[in-house]
């Protein structure tokens, strides 16, 4: 369905409002207005004062035309040469979920500045696009940026260095851009359909899933909240992506009025040309498999998600052989406290690359450290300058050579939140000296649970008994406290977990005895349970605490767990495949106890199943159920 005028005149004036209240935001100076994308020419847009360093560069806004006829907007910044036949690399900047390439604009033009080929892309279905949204399709939105690649080195507008592999390229991107920069990587010996592309020797993934059946799956349990939203954000992505389009323009103080009122008739007609949204029905389609519990098309389901993830072309089988590492340069940026894509794929995205590699883990969540590849427009704090730096440098080595001494630095980077001043370092992963210490859990004769470091010797197992109501007195939430921190805000007091009421027999915890000596954890704990079952699906999710002296529970990791049988009372346990918490790190301190809780309902976080069933989850004889630790060395 196409915009009606009525609908169409409501977005011009509120996009003049926009536009009245952001022109006191320009400067004074020559400036240009931005070129249509007819413009046979570059316009040149000249940035830095003489003699510090930075280049010049041309800027090219047009529509690149893709090898099926579909037409995408293609941002260029061209450095200036400074001497005859001078070449540069170039670095594709993919945008995220909701956005356009608005921001990625942002960074490749600073790129440009340092003596690279700076491009950003809108991809197919987003604001100004052709095409759906196909949620990174390998045959089509990844093979999209090899066109780019190849349309850039074959026009003799833009000085690209190229070898015998063709243009030298980098790709870096943000969440969705992340997803991309993992998928369009060139692997070792690549299978029929791999969508990487051998002439990108660098990628800066950065908080993108390296394995979508684990960001939106993870362990059989749905993730509800995420699912619909990017559901419903890709119904919206024109509308956002308009808007991100129109708060680029306001914020642009190279643009005067008239030229941001030209830049936003642009943006209106191109929103009034296209679809209000254009999203590939196979979306809603997966969507409707996952919300109907439809295990008859789950498979197929998992499927879809397994093509368009990096893991999928590294380890067809996820056995944890990588068959077809990645062979690009790989510098991998991810959260602790990123509930959409857990540092757990940055883990694993680590141990599947051949190449040089490099790990950055954050404590932030899935926004915190938008910044950092914002070109230096978001404000940047201590740490987000620092995370810059080291993405500046990698490329530099990996795409220009140079001798800066990226290969020496550690391999693994991580913050500690009992150092924050200082990250831990270590060249692999697990650290070295990790021990899995398991803790098994028990009874303590009085009702309550408990969580020991023995092994339950003979005896019959114990069963603690759990309702599944589809609510167990809780509501969930993602990591949000770090939202504003890309815009210069400080942290949000926005909790995680809000504790309503107490409702019997849907949650208990397992607390330890004090701890004698700090205990130190870097990794994602582990869970295994034996249990039965009254109705086919059993939902035991896991949350790991640490309870201080004086009563006070620090949360440390979650979990989401679903569990399938069509026979019920069945025995099922997860010990071949334990259930996988979010990656942490973690202290716990000397005389602090361990508490593991588990919960058969985690709204509105995962999809809740509201049939009544009940669960026994076994302890001790031969089904110990447990928690296991990635226990590290004190000195880390």
């Amino acid at each position: 369905m196409r915009h009606s005028r009525p609908r169409a005149y409501a977005v011009l004036l509120l996009s003049l409002a926009l536009l009245v209240a952001s022109t006191g935001m320009a400067t004074g100076g020559e400036t240009r207005a931005p070129q249509p994308a007819s413009q046979p020419q570059p316009q040149p847009l000249t940035t830095g004062a003489a003699g510090d360093g930075l280049y010049d560069f041309n800027r090219v806004d047009e529509q690149w035309t893709m090898r099926d006829g579909t037409t995408l907007p293609v941002s260029v910044f061209a450095p200036v040469p400074r001497t005859p036949g001078e070449t540069f690399p170039a670095i594709i900047v993919i945008h995220g979920w909701l956005m356009e390439k608005s921001v990625p604009c942002w960074a490749a033009e600073y790129y440009a500045g340092r003596g690279y080929v700076g491009v950003a892309m809108t991809m197919r279905g987003w604001f100004g696009a052709d095409g759906q949204i196909g949620c990174m399709d390998p045959e089509l939105d990844v093979r999209d940026i090899s066109d780019v690649i190849t349309l850039l080195g074959q026009d003799a507008r833009f000085p690209v260095l190229e070898d015998e592999k063709g243009p030298v390229v980098g790709v870096t991107g943000y969440s969705m851009g992340g997803c991309f920069s993992y998928l369009i990587a060139p692997r070792e010996d690549p299978r029929p359909g791999d969508p990487g592309d051998p002439r990108v020797r660098a990628i800066v993934p950065m908080h993108g899933s390296f394995d979508l059946t684990f960001s939106l799956y993870a362990n059989g349990a749905p993730k509800w909240l995420w699912i619909a939203s990017l559901l419903f954000g890709a119904y919206m992505g024109k509308m956002s992506g308009f808007m991100l389009n129109l708060t680029a323009i306001a914020a642009d103080r190279r643009l005067n009025a008239c030229q941001k009122l030209s830049a936003v008739m642009e943006a209106v007609s191109r929103l009034a040309k296209r679809p209000v949204s254009d999203v590939n029905p196979r979306l809603m389609e997966i969507y409707d498999i996952v919300m109907r519990h439809d295990m008859d098309r789950e498979e197929e389901a998992l499927q879809f998600l397994r093509i368009r993830s990096a893991r999928y072309w590294c380890d067809e089988q996820y056995d944890g052989a990588v068959e077809h590492p990645i062979t690009a340069a790989a510098l991998i940026i991810c959260g602790f406290n990123d509930d959409l894509f857990f540092a757990n794929e940055g883990l694993v995205a680590f141990g599947s690359c051949e190449g040089p590699r490099r790990l950055l883990i954050t404590d932030r969540g899935h926004a915190g450290d938008l910044a950092a590849g914002a070109g230096g427009v978001l404000p940047l704090d201590e740490e987000g300058r620092w995370m810059a730096a080291q993405v500046d440098a990698w490329f530099d080595r990996y795409l220009k050579g140079a001798d800066n001494g990226v290969e020496g630095e550690p391999r693994i980077c991580f913050h500690r939140p009992y150092d924050p001043g200082r990250y831990g370092q270590a060249d692999s992963y697990p650290l070295p000296g990790t021990s899995q210490t398991t803790y098994y859990l028990a009874g303590n004769g009085s009702g309550s649970g408990r969580l020991s470091p023995q092994r339950p010797s003979g005896g019959s197992s114990q069963a603690d008994l759990y309702l599944n109501l589809g609510f167990s007195g809780s509501l969930s939430f993602p990591y949000m406290k770090d939202i504003m921190v890309p815009f210069g805000g400080g942290l949000l007091d926005i909790p995680t977990t809000v504790k309503l009421m107490d409702i019997p027999c849907t949650a208990r915890g397992y607390v330890s005895e004090p701890l004698q000596q700090d205990m130190t954890i870097m990794g994602a704990p582990r869970v295994i349970v034996y249990f039965r079952g009254s109705y086919p699906f059993a939902e035991l999710n896991p949350y790991l605490y640490e309870v201080t002296p004086d009563g006070k529970e620090i949360l440390v990791s979650r979990g989401w767990y679903v569990g399938y049988d069509p026979e019920v009372w069945s025995l099922n346990d997860t010990a071949s495949r334990p259930i996988e918490m979010q990656a942490c790190c973690h202290r716990f301190r000397a005389g602090s106890r361990i508490k593991l809780r588990i919960a058969t309902a985690d709204p509105p976080q995962a999809l809740n199943d509201f049939t009544p069933a009940v669960i026994l989850l076994y302890r001790g004889g031969g089904m110990p159920s447990s928690l296991v630790l990635p226990v590290v060395p004190g000195s880390y």
